[in-house]
């Protein structure tokens, strides 16, 4: 499924009309069809509506649902809030249809004064107030209507999006619905995927409106929902003769003296995830305890200074031989030594490379190198080191997520993993994928570190892309298996997702 800004669905709808043919006033006939058989199937017919319906496109959506219930004999009071001349082209056709099939309304002006009575008779709103196209502050008189109704405590279902709420990342203004459910039309809206905005949609359902798949092609960044679907039809099933080499062949540097957990977290998650052969580079104090966590994986010492990596070039070289990939960071530490063994790892490994975690803090350093790079760089950041990429906060990071990822992939060529909630993922080439699964048992410490394992595995064994969102979902189905299976959110741990992850493969196994 596919992810839009308001300019991006205008530009589908536009196309949808004027190139294939298909007028706006079915879209919108369909749109409040779909609309009101979801309310009646959720509701039923016994329940009062209060639909308040404000000027554009989103209001005429309003009409046909306010008609569509009462053809089905539901109780229904509709309202408008500009004046009925404001109601042009689409949404003055369906205001018209509304009144000539016997249906009457009511300014809001006029209901405002009996708010109190209205609100004994009714059981839900529908907001169809403003849509796609809404920036910034909201002003009056929708400022005070989406207060009323913000304090009614009935419940609220919005059309499209919370009125209020834009549909991409421009600026909230400080009022909008706060909806128990938001029906959006055909495509999930990209404001829906960022912290601040995501309460206010409530529980989100996807309607179709009847807009072909072509007229999506034209639009320049593609963005999908990475799911289960997604997963299992992108999956490359192994073979009965595949053996280890061919599951792929993979090095995780990690670990320091007073760090090893790092490294048995990521070391685990990829042979739980299918690597062939797992080889771990850390201090040599680690390796005892490391291997009795991944007792499947290899191990090589590499130099220290002060219980930080300090490895040599030449075991480096050593440890590049014969593997895909290569995943630096958990636990690594951030001295001068470890800075020199990444620049090494992006000059000279020349397989699929992976930073994580302190690795990411000295990537503004060797910018130049990473643009010398052929070979691919996988850069796997949660906001707040994001935000030392770009120079800027967390803050500014969790507001712009589809900017500042699919902006600093194609700029720098690279594969990014942008974390959080609804993880993102983007091509170098400006392609992105949203994450669908997991839950907040996955923010505690360690959780990247076994992510980072997942990704390392993946990536020897499927296209990077694929491997990429695959395992970011993988990382949050185990997770959500866990709960399932009466786990709890807060003694959810790392080594639990581990532990789930043999059971969470088996989607693939069907």
């Amino acid at each position: 499924m596919r992810i839009v800004t308001g300019i991006e669905m205008a530009s589908v709808e536009a196309i949808t009309i004027n190139k294939i043919g298909l007028p706006g006033a079915v879209l919108m006939e369909n749109a409040g069809r779909e609309i009101a058989r979801k309310l009646i199937q959720l509701y039923g017919k016994q329940k009062c509506f209060l639909i308040v319906i404000g000027g554009g496109n989103n209001g005429g959506d309003g009409f046909v649902v306010a008609r569509m219930l009462q053809e089905q004999g539901v109780s229904v009071i509709t309202t408008i809030i500009p004046n009925e001349s404001r109601y042009e082209g689409d949404a003055g056709l369906h205001k018209r249809i509304y009144e000539q099939s016997g249906y009457r309304w009511k300014y809001w002006s006029e209901l405002e004064k009996k708010w109190a009575e209205t609100l004994c008779d009714i059981d839900i709103i529908v907001d169809a107030m403003l849509g796609t196209g809404t920036k910034g502050e909201v002003t009056q008189p929708y400022d005070s209507i989406i207060k009323m109704i913000n304090t009614a405590k009935k419940e609220t279902v919005s059309i499209d999006l919370p009125s209020g709420v834009p549909a991409d990342e421009a600026a909230m203004g400080d009022i909008a619905i706060k909806a128990d459910r938001t029906f959006t039309l055909q495509m999930m809206k990209l404001s829906y995927y960022l912290e601040e905005k995501t309460p206010f949609f409530g529980k989100v359902e996807v309607l179709p409106i009847g807009i072909p798949p072509a007229t999506f092609r034209h639009l320049e960044t593609q963005r999908c929902i990475w799911g289960k679907k997604e997963a299992i039809h992108s999956w490359n099933k192994q073979d009965s003769f595949t053996h280890k080499g061919q599951n792929g062949r993979v090095g995780i540097i990690a670990g320091s003296r007073n760090m090893p957990g790092a490294a048995a977290l990521a070391s685990e998650a990829a042979i739980r995830s299918g690597a062939g052969l797992t080889t771990i580079g850390t201090v040599e104090e680690n390796i005892g305890s490391i291997a009795s966590h991944s007792k499947e994986a290899m191990f090589v010492a590499l130099s220290q200074k002060d219980g930080f990596l300090n490895p040599t070039d030449k075991e480096l070289v050593s440890f590049y031989e014969g593997k895909q990939v290569i995943a630096v960071g958990p636990g690594i530490g951030r001295s001068t030594e470890t800075s020199k063994m990444i620049a090494h790892l992006i000059k000279y490994f020349e397989g699929i490379l992976i930073l994580d975690a302190d690795a990411l803090f000295f990537v503004p350093e060797y910018m130049e190198l990473i643009h010398d790079r052929d070979s691919p760089l996988v850069l796997t950041p949660h906001p707040g080191e994001m935000g030392h990429l770009i120079g800027e906060t967390a803050e500014y990071v969790k507001k712009k997520r589809f900017e500042v990822a699919e902006g600093y992939a194609q700029d720098h060529r690279l594969h990014l993993v942008l974390k959080g909630p609804n993880t993102i993922v983007a091509k170098p080439n400006g392609f992105i994928t949203v994450n669908k699964s997991g839950n907040a048992g996955l923010a505690k410490g360690g959780s990247g570190d076994v992510l980072t394992g997942i990704i390392t595995a993946l990536a020897a064994r499927q296209p990077l892309q694929i491997a990429l969102s695959t395992a970011v979902f993988m990382h949050g189905y185990s997770a959500d298996l866990l709960l399932k299976d009466n786990a709890s959110i807060d003694g959810m741990v790392p080594s639990d997702i581990i532990d789930g992850l043999s059971k969470a493969y088996k989607l693939f196994e069907a």
